[in-house]
């Protein structure tokens, strides 16, 4: 899980969910908040407006994608649902609210979140809600990828593929970084394990084969280590300007790639851990940044 760059909404698209929101809240019990919350969701599209609205802000949360187009929870299935973070039938008061939103794929947010969640109580231990019951506490167990760095709580383990909890988290922290990785079962999924080991060596490979093409000592030797898709380059142009254009295409490439999680453990723990590494960086430490 990474954190997710921040942006703005247009006031129009504020107004929007100002206006919804506002419905929900003029509501008296916690009951009808809910009724009116999933009422209003289904509805959201319901005029020209209020569709060309969700059309911006569908297209902003795309834009926000950790990586493109890509689910922000497994970072590997496209992302089609705007997904609540805190689930509008526990927390109607988010139904509508910016920072409640990003978007995750089908799976995710249908087959695994669902409406699960948990609250902390005044001891710090998990209590998990259950439906047609307001949440007994109101600090939410779930990490929002929006306002909260993930990277605060826990790690991508190279060795497991699965992600660690940090040394040293408070109980509420501890708590609240299990929950979220047991609702989402990011580390008991056995086919998203396999997919990250499988984009640990295809980010070796890509970035193996990159210092190979920029220590290419001529036009010919270059050729050998293209493969057909990288016909797109102009072998008439100087060797060092070519090279140059790989590794900008390179770049470009890895911040589309699916498992940026993966990349980033490789370039925190691996990098210094890992001798091959070590070594690829030592040629292009400016990777480090990408």
């Amino acid at each position: 899980m990474i954190r997710l760059a921040p942006q703005q909404l247009n006031d129009n698209e504020n107004r929007i969910l100002a206006e919804l929101q506002h419905q929900i809240n003029n509501k008296i019990t916690f009951t009808e908040k809910v009724q009116k919350a999933h009422a209003l969701w289904k509805s959201k599209e319901s005029s020209q407006q209020k569709k060309a609205g969700f059309r911006v802000i569908t297209d902003t949360l795309h834009s926000m994608c950790v990586s493109e187009g890509i689910c922000n929870y497994c970072e590997q299935n496209e992302a089609a649902d705007i997904e609540h973070i805190f689930p509008k039938s526990y927390f109607p008061e988010f139904t509508f609210e910016w920072e409640n939103y990003i978007l995750a794929c089908k799976q995710c947010n249908t087959g695994h979140k669902l409406d699960k969640a948990f609250v902390l109580d005044n001891n710090d231990e998990l209590v998990e809600l259950q439906r047609q019951s307001a949440p007994s506490h109101n600090r939410i167990a779930f990490i929002n990828i929006r306002t909260e760095d993930p990277d605060q709580f826990m790690i991508l383990n190279p060795k497991t593929y699965e992600f660690s909890l940090l040394p040293g988290l408070s109980r509420q922290d501890t708590n609240k970084a299990t929950s979220t990785l047991e609702i989402l079962e990011l580390n008991t999924r056995d086919t998203l394990i396999a997919a990250r080991k499988s984009a640990a060596r295809h980010y070796y490979e890509t970035m193996d084969r990159l210092v190979k093409i920029l220590q290419a000592k001529s036009i010919d030797a270059l050729k050998d280590l293209l493969t057909p898709y990288d016909e797109r380059f102009d072998l008439t142009r100087p060797l060092e300007e070519i090279q140059n254009n790989i590794k900008e295409d390179t770049k470009r490439y890895i911040s589309r790639c699916q498992h940026p999680s993966v990349w980033r453990t490789i370039k925190i723990v691996e990098y210094r851990t890992v001798p091959k590494w070590t070594g690829l960086f030592n040629e292009i430490p400016e990777a480090l940044n990408w």
